[in-house]
């Protein structure tokens, strides 16, 4: 299949053995000529997605992921606080001071 746009732009970055492997067996189950033309096409359908808004970006993803944990914790820590003053307030009796009112 010929190239209509020549590419001229070079893209480098190193895989582990374990990414290596992933992408030679996902570029023959679809069947891409090359593991550069699956691994570029791959990377554009990424981009066309986070372009048009269909997919997350994943930095965004990972900012909210740790706002909304940040917000879980301080909710825990207020609860855990609340729960303690109410202990405080209304002690729960002894399995022993349930006993002795009873007899």
């Amino acid at each position: 299949m010929p190239v209509f746009k020549p590419r001229n732009r070079l893209v480098n970055f190193r895989l582990s053995e374990e990414e290596f492997e992933k992408l030679k067996a996902s570029s023959s189950l679809n069947d891409a000529r090359s593991l550069s033309d699956f691994a570029r096409a791959a990377v554009m359908r990424t981009v066309a997605e986070l372009s048009s808004g269909e997919g997350l970006n994943p930095l965004q993803s990972k900012a909210t992921q740790d706002r909304r944990l940040s917000e879980l914790e301080s909710r825990i820590e207020e609860m855990m606080k609340l729960i303690e003053a109410l202990r405080n307030q209304y002690p729960v009796p002894s399995r022993q001071q349930e006993f002795d009112s009873k007899s």
